[in-house]
């Protein structure tokens, strides 16, 4: 295994990380997601792989 990548949704304990995990952030997802929905867009556009 030459990297193995996770998200944040859940919080890995210091602990538990090794040198070839890296988190990615959902952040900029859920901000997206939040905001199509409150200007009444849709958030299909958030599944096709371009986000």
């Amino acid at each position: 295994v030459d990297n193995v990548i996770v998200t944040n949704t859940l919080p890995i304990d210091a602990s538990k990380q090794f040198e070839k995990l890296t988190v990615l952030s959902i952040a900029p997802l859920i901000a997206r997601a939040v905001s199509s929905v409150f200007n009444d867009d849709s958030v299909t556009s958030l599944f096709d792989g371009h986000v």
